[in-house]
């Protein structure tokens, strides 16, 4: 480990680095960008069956088909699991923001079920061949971290802070010292 330490003689370099630790205390709205973020990714999960971050879900095993009516797309019956990840004003999507953390997802008990599998379908995109000797939910992900992703979210906190600072400023760095 390489560590530094000394004072500061200057009040311009105190006062910026102060400024600089203020402006680093709330990330809020760049927490609120990756939150609308997550939402369209969620919806284009929805929207794609899972294909728009990788592997497309499961199809539906034909017991589920025959009890909608043929009706519905995959992990859609009445919308609510959709729409409680895709929007804000949904009873049960959960959404708290605060200076330096995001709590973003659903209250309904059912989804933790498609993101990882259930029985035989834990941890497996796709169904063991029949006949299954139990029931089962193969996995449908909805929340896929890419690196992509990852780092646009880590872009919309740097353009805050590069905002927010001339520190952080590369034309501004030399006219601060």
């Amino acid at each position: 480990m390489i560590a530094f330490s000394g004072s500061v003689n200057s009040h311009a370099v105190e006062s910026s680095l102060n400024l600089l630790q203020a402006q680093l205390s709330d990330l809020s709205p760049a927490m609120e960008l990756i939150a609308d973020d997550i939402r369209e990714m969620e919806a284009a999960q929805f929207a794609s069956s899972g294909a728009g971050r990788g592997t497309p879900w499961a199809a539906l095993a034909p017991s589920t088909v025959k009890r909608k009516h043929g009706a519905g797309s995959i992990l859609v019956a009445s919308g609510a699991l959709r729409d409680s990840l895709t929007e804000p004003d949904s009873p049960d999507h959960v959404e708290a923001i605060d200076n330096l953390s995001l709590e973003i997802g659903t209250s309904l008990p059912y989804a933790m079920f498609q993101q990882a599998g259930a029985g035989w379908g834990f941890g497996e995109a796709v169904p063991p061949p029949a006949p299954r000797r139990s029931h089962g939910v193969p996995m449908r992900p909805s929340l896929v971290m890419t690196a992509d992703r990852q780092d646009r979210w880590v872009g919309f906190v740097a353009r805050q802070l590069e905002s927010q600072s001339p520190l952080l400023s590369g034309a501004e760095l030399g006219k601060q010292f």
